[in-house]
């Protein structure tokens, strides 16, 4: 999809500082975007990609530097302003309305009128049609918006851009909660914005997305601009040198072989969501990955599991006992722990603070008993410091409230709370999802650590790269069933996509490419 556009620059940014109390969040900044490219910003949760944007939109000040539009200096107090200037700004949480129609939410905050200034869904309707066709959303415009898909609704905030005549676009994360086919036509109307002279700004955790889309990359690290190269000219390895500080030699932490004895065997397990007779062990020092298409199952398993969902039959074993978990609480008490997908919902309470949330699953242990329990505060605070520092979460201490903290550092503190809770088989659904590449490779060596010290892992992802290059056995879910059992050493990624997809060799290869890195399964 690349095509490096040499065209003039249409935004600039010189020397941006900004400054917070005890904190420099960039220091010296100069990034450009020119007409018909896409650029790709990039870099740790952290570094200072939001701020900068910020900034450009208006919603912060910056203490020294400038911002230009066309070569002019412009002095940018808000986002009124700045979509004046041209620049839209699409958030990962899109900004719609469900319950008003596609044309009005095209249209939302600048509605068309007549000559009486009376609105008229018909007047936005015809408006809506003069917007180019490549990016058609597909569907009647009057249409409420919460009946469209995701990408649909992608399309909506896009075209609101194009309404407003916009020349600049930042995209924040836009893949997160897309299907593979989805992604594919985001693109598609990604490189339709770029042909029509669009600049995108295109800020994404995913590195094999900024080969596919970006024109040029600029990686932020610590508030400073580490550079700016084109895609044709670097890789992904230089890309990860430059975001973490140190060359990656190898993506995956090596992890030692498992032990032959099981920790958790499941013998013809069945739920009202997956199939029957599900059944497989797992090793003590495993790494046990669940490769699926979305929908395959490998998330209502991990749950049935956990005791979240009721299963209809079938056993579990821990370390040869049968165990008899019918809740949560009983798969905590039986050492099991549940990274969960939606970790910002189901893993943590995000009004709580940090040693709160590290506790939560395991407050028996900081109960002192006299006449009344009481629990012990200091050993509470003592043991969550430590956990922190052993995870290495970035946090102003323990009493900082979890929902102010990146996503990866949020995960960790999931992870802290099941380390708290000396759980033994730690089911990770899901683990490395839109967090950075940073927090990835703490992620994975956190999961390597507890592989090492004997503990069972299930790692669920819809990362292949990540699934084969992480476990040491795959099983391939598919309708709710186990349709292989792999050896990660003896196979591959097209093979294990071609047992996900379930089609036949010639359709897989043509597809193999695009899919081993993304999001397909």
């Amino acid at each position: 999809m690349n095509k490096t556009n040499n065209s003039g620059v249409i935004l600039e940014t010189r020397g941006i500082i900004k400054d917070f109390p005890g904190q420099r969040a960039l220091d010296n900044v100069d990034f450009d975007v020119r007409k018909g490219e896409v650029h790709a910003l990039i870099g740790e949760n952290g570094a200072g990609k939001s701020t900068l944007i910020k900034i450009i939109a208006g919603l912060y000040r910056a203490d020294q530097g400038e911002v230009l539009i066309d070569g002019a200096i412009q002095n940018i107090t808000n986002t009124h302003e700045s979509q004046e200037l041209g620049l839209s700004f699409i958030h990962q949480e899109l900004n719609i309305v469900p319950h008003l129609s596609v044309a009005e939410n095209i249209f939302l905050g600048v509605y068309p009128r007549n000559k009486l200034g009376i609105v008229r869904l018909s007047k936005m309707v015809e408006k809506a049609k003069e917007i180019p066709d490549a990016l058609s959303i597909g569907v009647d415009l009057r249409t409420p918006v919460y009946m469209l898909s995701v990408i649909q609704q992608w399309k909506t905030v896009i075209n609101r851009a194009l309404a407003l005549q916009s020349r600049i676009i930042f995209m924040d994360e836009p893949t997160a909660s897309l299907t593979y086919e989805e992604v594919k036509e985001l693109f598609h109307s990604i490189a339709n914005l770029r042909d029509m002279g669009k600049a995108i700004v295109y800020v994404s955790h995913r590195m094999e997305e900024v080969f596919e889309v970006a024109d040029r990359v600029t990686v932020i690290k610590d508030a400073k601009k580490v550079g700016t190269v084109t895609v044709e000219e670097t890789s992904s390895e230089k890309i990860y040198q430059m975001m973490l500080g140190r060359e990656l030699k190898d993506a995956f932490p090596s992890s030692s072989e498992p032990q032959e004895e099981s920790c958790l065997t499941v013998k013809n397990l069945s739920g009202a969501h997956t199939g029957k007779d599900i059944s497989f062990d797992l090793k003590k020092g495993e790494i046990l990955g669940l490769a699926g298409l979305v929908g395959s199952g490998r998330t209502e398993l991990a749950r049935l599991l956990f005791g979240a969902d009721q299963r209809d039959g079938g056993e579990i074993f821990i370390d040869g006992k049968k165990a008899s978990i019918k809740s949560p609480f009983d798969a905590i008490r039986a050492g099991i722990a549940l990274v969960p997908e939606e970790r910002r919902s189901q893993g943590l309470i995000l009004p709580m603070d940090v040693k709160q949330n590290i506790t939560l699953a395991s407050l028996s242990k900081f109960w002192r008993w006299t006449k009344i329990p009481v629990l012990s505060r200091s050993k509470e605070r003592s043991v969550s410091q430590s956990l922190v520092e052993s995870t290495e979460i970035m946090t102003p201490g323990v009493n900082q409230i979890v929902q102010y903290l990146s996503g990866g550092n949020q995960q960790k503190v999931v992870l802290a709370k099941w380390l708290c809770s000396e759980a033994k088989i730690f089911i990770f659904d899901e683990p490395t999802r839109g967090i950075d590449v940073g927090a990835k490779f703490a992620i994975y060596e956190l999961v390597t650590e507890l592989a090492r010290q004997g503990a069972g892992i299930i790692l669920i992802s819809s990362d292949l790269t990540e699934v084969v290059g992480r476990s040491h056995r795959i099983l391939v879910m598919k309708r709710g069933m186990i349709q292989a059992d792999l050896m990660s050493r003896e196979t591959n990624l097209a093979s294990v996509l071609e047992l996900c997809l379930g089609r036949d060799k010639d359709q897989n290869a043509r597809q193999e490419t695009n899919l081993a890195g993304g999001s397909a399964c």
